[in-house]
């Protein structure tokens, strides 16, 4: 299957999307960072407990707001170079439907398939 090359106007399109979510989970991830878990106050084991889940959830939902910032940044500084839209692993454009949709995607479909496979297998 054939790929159209990004025009300048879907590069501006995907940088303008890319921003604004940068500028959303910049918002969220200082709020979570600046988030207490607990009030202070004497917590009996059952508080401790949850205070401790809440905690872990909170840094799960920083974790994985700062991998998709981290995405986010290189996506910006492949559109910078040049190379955004193209597959970091065998070179092939990314579908345009995958990028419009998923547009800090460095992986064509078939190879962050092979990526996920290796990740969890």
């Amino acid at each position: 299957m054939a790929h159209k090359k990004l025009t300048k106007a879907d590069l501006e399109q995907a940088k303008k999307e890319l921003l604004a979510r940068k500028k959303e989970l910049e918002e969220q991830l200082n709020e979570l960072a600046n988030q207490k878990v607990s009030d202070d106050q004497v917590q009996d084991v059952g508080d401790q407990a949850l205070t401790s889940v809440m905690e872990t959830l909170r840094n799960s939902l920083q974790d994985t707001e700062y991998q998709e910032y981290t995405r986010i940044i290189q996506a910006l500084a492949a559109i910078e170079k040049g190379t955004y839209g193209i597959c970091i692993d065998c070179g092939a454009p990314i579908s345009e439907k995958r990028l419009k949709y998923y547009p800090n995607a460095s992986r064509c479909i078939a190879c962050q398939e092979a990526y996920e496979a290796g990740k969890f297998a």
